[in-house]
């Protein structure tokens, strides 16, 4: 199984397969209105400087079929946005049964 390619590298490694895969995660980000476009000539500086780059991976799977992964670089965000802010707190098993047994009853 191979590592995880950018978009430059997986098109010279996997061709058609590549732009096949990288065309159906397009179409779903855009079925799913999961991102919403903007005309940097509508931002402003500040705006577009705060704005996060939206990076693709290509990845060979098991069955041969090629993947396109899309994720967002949360790199540049940490200047702006607090700890608490980005953080994601986990539930122990325990409080969610418990919750459960309390929503039940």
């Amino acid at each position: 199984m191979m590592t995880q390619l950018n978009i430059k590298d997986g098109l010279k490694a996997f061709g058609n397969k590549a732009d096949e895969a990288i065309l159906k995660e397009i179409k779903q980000i855009h079925t799913q209105q999961a991102l919403m476009p903007r005309s940097r000539n509508n931002m402003s500086y500040e705006e577009r400087k705060k704005a996060l780059r939206y990076l693709m991976l290509l990845k060979e799977k098991r069955d041969g079929t090629i993947k396109a992964r899309g994720c967002v670089d949360g790199r540049p965000q940490r200047i702006y946005t607090s700890k608490e802010d980005t953080s994601s707190p986990t539930m122990s098993i325990e409080a969610m049964m418990l919750s459960c047994a309390i929503d039940a009853k």
